[in-house]
């Protein structure tokens, strides 16, 4: 015997799925138009000026109030890099020299379990 009460959803799905394949049809054929692309570009060159004219603005406002900006507290931090590498060779060089051997930072222990809880 056959259900005699329709399903409200199988109407619902039918109609979510002809409406995604109509989606995908025009959505398909407008990525392939030549002003689609036009548009893309557009909008990608207008967020990169937006980022770019940002960055100005943060640089003249970090400026203003004496601070660094992004890209000096990056050099700063390269050039403090460099040194800590000289300076650890240097101190390599002296002990080597002095017949002192660096010591060793004791190791994990590879026994430790889990806190108890409770």
């Amino acid at each position: 015997m056959a259900n005699p009460t329709p399903d409200p959803g199988a109407f619902l799905r039918d109609m979510l799925g002809q409406w995604e394949t109509m989606a995908n049809q025009v959505g398909g054929q407008m990525m392939k138009s030549g002003e689609f692309a036009r548009a893309i570009q557009g909008a990608n060159a207008a967020t990169m000026q937006a980022q770019t004219a940002t960055h100005q603005i943060m640089d003249r406002a970090l400026a203003a109030a004496n601070m660094p900006s992004r890209s000096e507290v990056e050099d700063l931090s390269a050039r403090l890099r460099g040194i800590e590498e000289s300076v650890v060779r240097i101190e390599a060089l002296l002990m080597a020299q002095a017949g002192i051997t660096k010591p060793e930072r004791p190791k994990p222990s590879r026994t430790r379990k889990p806190p108890v809880k409770g």
